[in-house]
């Protein structure tokens, strides 16, 4: 991680009272307190007035200066930089040429002066993989600014990295980011139950990442170096999903003029993931349970089972014992399926997380669009932190998405959000009525409680105010002696 320069803040604002823009924290691990940058210009006099400007930029920051390609080689093969700046054309080769061999082996942030500027060398430039460039005589005003950006950018690439790899202890959470506990002991569990086969049942609002967690239980398996296979089961009709599942023999139906192998048979030895299942038809249903129990399939117009060897995970944003009790999925499917069962937190109670989320996408969208953006103002951060997100992370990226590509400044800010999200105020945040210590079934019951009080017993209503079936209310009540 690499700290940006005095008086340039990475501007992630506190969360405390105080709300002030805060650096990229270093860590007690790795010693991070020299920014290195080499310098590359032929001319002695230049060479040795910008040396000195950048080096009384900070104290941090360390830098280097040589007067050749041939030193600069030399240089970037022995030690690692932050940030190269170098002239275009020097004695012994070019700026352009250095920077593409540099980007066969890094990624280190380029900076490429020009006395000649054209249109043509700019686009060379940027196609060869540089960040910006300046011309010559350089304004030290933009070139303090566009260090500064260009550092920011190294740091957070760096706390991406080290965010990505805090969890990292004991098993690979790459694709998972976030440090809430709701989230943490999710992932706890996960890497209780990914080197095992049992089946798993994912449960959470859509956008929350049910997938991304899918993907981790594959990946910290022993299954990890065979196939993943993914299948949206409310993407398809019965009859396309049967024949996707399990295959097809030529002849089955119209339109079968060949065999096909099936999804499961596909996943031999490794993972199949059905997104949606609360979205599949009885009767695949009762196909399914078959597979599950038998650990085997049988195409569509055949007789031959064919043996597999497939760990399965499921995944849903519905209640499926609230869909048990309305008759819409079998009871036996479901407890086959929830052997274990891992429900992700929805954005808003995980919303801690915010400013590591934000730190993540930006760096992914500034590499993708060529942006510059390195924090967001207090404002914006309160907006994101009382927001509902009723679409979750899903929503959350797709907002930052859009902001990225229309940012006019290295900052966000409450005026860069897209019209249909600043007018739509957070709901209330019930959470903070919740007193610590009372269990999940002392809330239920005293919610069913009251909802029937209020609704003078009337079952009907009271299943439709609490989002239930009555069958479930009628089991709830007798649960709960109410």
């Amino acid at each position: 991680m690499f700290l940006p320069i005095p008086d340039r803040a990475l501007h992630l604002p506190s969360t405390s009272v105080e709300k002030q823009h805060c650096r990229i924290q270093k860590t007690n691990s790795t010693d991070y307190r020299m920014i290195r940058v080499l310098l590359i210009e032929d001319d002695q006099a230049q060479r040795s007035a910008l040396e000195e400007y950048l080096s009384s930029l900070s104290e941090d920051l360390s830098v280097i200066a040589v007067a050749s390609i041939g030193d600069a080689r030399r240089m970037l093969e022995s030690e690692s930089f932050s940030l190269v700046i170098s002239d275009l054309f020097l004695p012994d080769d070019t700026g352009l040429n250095l920077l593409k061999e540099l980007r066969q082996t890094a990624d280190t942030a380029f900076l490429l002066l020009t006395a000649q500027p054209t249109i043509e060398t700019a686009v060379e430039a940027i196609k060869s993989g540089a960040n910006d460039f300046l011309t010559k005589p350089v304004d030290l005003t933009l070139l303090r600014k566009k260090v500064e950006s260009l550092l920011e950018t190294v740091s957070l690439k760096e706390e991406n990295r080290r965010l990505r790899a805090r969890l990292a202890d004991t098993f690979s959470t790459s694709s998972v980011i976030g440090n809430a506990p709701a989230l943490k002991s999710v992932l706890e569990r996960v890497n209780q139950v990914a080197p095992t086969d049992v089946t798993v049942l994912l449960e959470g609002e859509s956008g929350t990442g049910k997938e991304k967690l899918a993907n981790l239980l594959h990946e910290n398996s022993k299954r990890k170096d065979r196939s993943f296979v993914k299948v949206n089961c409310g993407a398809l009709t019965k009859s396309i999903l049967e024949s996707e599942l399990f295959g097809v023999v030529k002849g089955a139906f119209t339109g079968a003029d060949r065999d096909r192998t099936g999804l499961f048979e596909a996943a031999q030895g490794g993972t199949i993931f059905l997104d949606e299942i609360g979205e599949m038809d009885l009767e695949s249903q009762v196909r399914l349970l078959r597979v599950i129990e038998e650990r085997e399939v049988m195409r569509v117009g055949s007789t031959r089972a064919v043996p597999i060897d497939v760990r399965i995970i499921a995944a849903t944003n519905r209640d499926l014992l609230d869909q048990v009790d309305s008759g819409e999925f079998r009871e036996d499917l479901y407890y086959r399926l929830a052997v274990i069962r891992l429900e992700l937190p929805p954005l808003r109670k995980r919303k801690e997380d915010i400013p590591l989320l934000f730190n993540f996408f930006v760096t992914e969208f500034n590499e993708k669009y060529m942006k510059s953006v390195t924090g967001l103002s207090p404002e914006l951060l309160d907006f994101f932190q009382q927001y509902d997100w009723p679409g979750n992370i899903r929503q959350f990226r797709n907002v930052l998405e859009g902001m990225v590509v229309m940012a006019t400044e290295d900052i966000l800010e409450l005026k860069d959000l897209p019209g249909n999200l600043s007018r739509t105020p957070g709901k209330k945040d019930m959470s903070d009525e919740i007193k610590p210590g009372i269990s999940m079934e002392e809330y239920e019951k005293a919610i069913i409680e009251k909802n029937l009080a209020h609704f003078g017993g009337n079952r009907e209503q009271t299943a439709k105010a609490l989002g239930i079936s009555e069958r479930t209310l009628y089991r709830k009540i007798k649960e709960y002696a109410l």
